[in-house]
């Protein structure tokens, strides 16, 4: 008669059976992968933050697979083709790089890539004193002012008509922010469309003056401009002392000056007494 077996044989015989299965799923996924990846192609990533006009090193950059239906459009394959080449904007880490990202050391991006989105470049002369004495830069910020004859009053009119404005390039197209000297011959403009009408009808009908504006300042004033027959003190402008709303523009409220003493004349019929002021 045989013997049934023990409590012993059929654990081992549970585990043999639990390792041939966990074996044939591996070799299954295993399989399955192998097969999927046939279709991948290797392409340029960034290793690291690539920042915008730098020259790509081959430490920068690495070779990585992807899915052919998630590689961009015009992905570099060879990392030989981004080396010693310049970024033209900031390229994040594992990006795909392309070869649109890039361009032969020597040819430098036009100033066409700083222009924020929506903006137009425009260009205005910027002599020494225009200019704030050749202190104004790439990068900085700056109110415009117009001096004109307001047809209305036929008075000489000084008024700021743009605020806030990015100042792109300096003299001959330099964008350099760490140049050694600033605007003194042109300065080019970031504006909207509309702005760059309004600037050269500006420029057209008077004289413009910039004014460089603090770091980190996007403070907007209401401007109602000031007139030469202002000068003698006919209005007094007082900047709100309270701070600004976020997004708001920091109120100006116009007061007349106070007024003068002027002899008075008392006139007198009968019982009545009335004064009245000097002409």
């Amino acid at each position: 008669m045989a013997k049934k077996p023990g409590a012993g044989g059929i654990i081992l015989a549970a585990v043999v059976l639990g390792l041939i299965a966990v074996y044939l799923i591996w070799s299954i996924e295993r399989k399955r992968e192998l097969q999927s990846k046939k279709n991948w192609t290797y392409v340029v990533v960034a290793q690291q933050d690539i920042p915008a006009r730098s020259k790509v090193t081959r430490e920068m950059v690495t070779l990585t697979q992807y899915p052919k239906d998630l590689i961009v459009n015009g992905a570099l394959t060879d990392p030989k083709e981004a080396e010693g080449r310049l970024t033209i904007a900031r390229i994040r880490a594992k990006d795909q790089i392309r070869a649109s990202d890039l361009v032969a050391e020597g040819q430098a991006p036009t100033l066409a890539f700083d222009i924020p989105q929506g903006m137009r470049a425009i260009a205005i002369q910027a002599g020494e004193v225009m200019a704030v004495g050749t202190a104004v830069k790439p990068g900085d910020r700056v109110d415009i002012l117009a001096t004109y004859r307001n047809p209305a009053t036929r008075q000489e009119t000084t008024q700021m008509i743009l605020q806030n404005v990015l100042v792109l390039a300096v003299n001959k197209g330099d964008t350099d922010a760490q140049g050694k000297q600033g605007a003194n011959s042109s300065m080019t403009l970031a504006v909207k469309p509309e702005e760059a009408e309004l600037l050269t009808a500006a420029d057209r009908a008077g004289a413009l003056r910039v004014a460089l504006r603090p770091v980190q300042d996007k403070t907007i004033i209401p401007s109602v401009g000031v007139e030469t027959r202002d000068f003698p003190g006919r209005r007094t402008m007082e900047l709100s002392t309270s701070p600004p709303d976020a997004g708001r523009a920091t109120p100006i409220i116009i007061n007349p000056p106070p007024g003068r003493d002027r002899p008075e004349i008392k006139i007198y019929r009968g019982t009545q007494e009335q004064t009245v002021a000097a002409q």
